[in-house]
């Protein structure tokens, strides 16, 4: 059987060429960075040569990039190195933010949910792009606030804006890079101490650096703007099956939909069906697709993120996300909505 894989934003296959980048880095570069001799040091000057062409994508100094192995990892770094400073002051986040990032504020004292009055609020985070509905949401400012940016999502799929924001988060496994690299930008003025002591980065992350994951980081950056473009190209096939699915029913519903989103992102409200089982459904049949964030497959509970935009848990439970890669062709999507419609009516019948 065909599979077709339309789960982007769980995770996409990383590129040929960082694979072949990472395969020579594991074969010649092998040494710790950290050591003084030879073969260390030729590690080291290769992580600092990645770390120069990552920054300079993101027009941001090289020495204010941390690299980490996840960005789970690098949200709990940054949370946790501003948790003296702030954690017993107002925090004004995202509802709809992924666990990674909602898991370390539990501590906090004062979380205020976006949209919300900012007066006082001393912590503003906000995602770029979020990962179940693709809704794109600018940077709120308050004076003096810290301004938190996860990237996850957004990286590769639409421009990333940093001179809105004080410290961000990006993850290599959603762009055509390697899982096992991540990056934490940090603005060098903010009241942040580091919590993984050791001599690596700058004594802000210690534990030695993975040099194989992180050149293929660099690589995946250097093949941005293509992807970028690759990836706006989907906004059409995705709004075409979301015409198609929409006409079948007037109680289907596109979250989010005429709100800026990722091009290659739908989150489909099927009211009288259960997600997850649709969700299997279509995986029999040789689809991918998701019910909601990765992290949260195979839990009872609903969404929080689609509840979070004011739907009720029985809505919540009827929603599948198709998150499309680069270069998906037209025949795949169509493909998958014949697919989809069968498996819609045959529940129907059985209802």
């Amino acid at each position: 059987m065909q599979r077709h894989y339309f789960d982007a934003n769980a995770t996409a296959p990383p590129l040929p060429s960082v694979v072949a980048v990472m395969d020579r880095a594991n074969r010649v570069l092998w040494a710790n960075p950290t050591s003084t001799h030879r073969e260390g040091q030729a590690a080291r000057s290769a992580i600092e040569e990645a770390r120069r062409a990552i920054a300079a994508s993101l027009e941001v100094p090289p020495s204010q990039l941390v690299f980490c192995a996840t960005a789970t990892e690098a949200l709990h770094l940054l949370f946790g190195g501003l948790d003296e400073a702030l954690k017993f002051m107002p925090a004004a986040v995202n509802p709809g933010e992924h666990s990674a990032c909602l898991n370390p504020l539990k501590a906090w004292a004062q979380v205020r949910w976006l949209p919300c009055d900012l007066g006082g609020a001393a912590t503003l985070v906000q995602m770029a792009a979020n990962n179940e509905s693709g809704l794109l949401s600018e940077m709120p400012q308050w004076p003096g606030a810290i301004r938190i940016k996860d990237c996850c999502q957004a990286w590769g799929k639409v421009p990333v804006d940093l001179s809105d924001c004080d410290a961000a988060v990006f993850s290599g496994h959603k762009m055509g890079g390697p899982r096992g690299a991540a990056l934490l930008w940090l603005r060098p003025e903010l009241p942040w101490k580091p919590i993984l002591q050791g001599p690596q980065e700058r004594q802000r992350r210690g534990g030695t650096e993975a040099t194989a994951a992180i050149l293929g980081l660099a690589e995946a950056v250097a093949h941005l703007p293509e992807r970028m473009e690759q990836n706006a190209a989907l906004a059409r096939l995705r709004d075409e099956l979301e015409a198609e699915v929409l006409a079948w029913s007037p109680h289907y519903e596109a979250v989010g939909k005429g709100r800026p989103r990722l091009p290659n992102t739908t989150s489909l409200l099927l009211r009288g069906h259960n997600g997850e089982a649709v969700h299997m459904a279509l995986d029999l049949a040789g689809f991918a697709v998701s019910t909601g964030s990765a992290c949260h497959s195979g839990t009872t509970k609903p969404s929080h993120a689609i509840l979070a935009l004011g739907y009720s848990e029985l809505e919540a439970r009827q929603v599948i996300r198709i998150s499309l890669l680069p270069g998906t062709p037209e025949s795949s999507v169509q493909q998958f909505a014949e697919g989809l419609r069968r498996i819609l009516v045959q529940g129907q019948q059985k209802a």
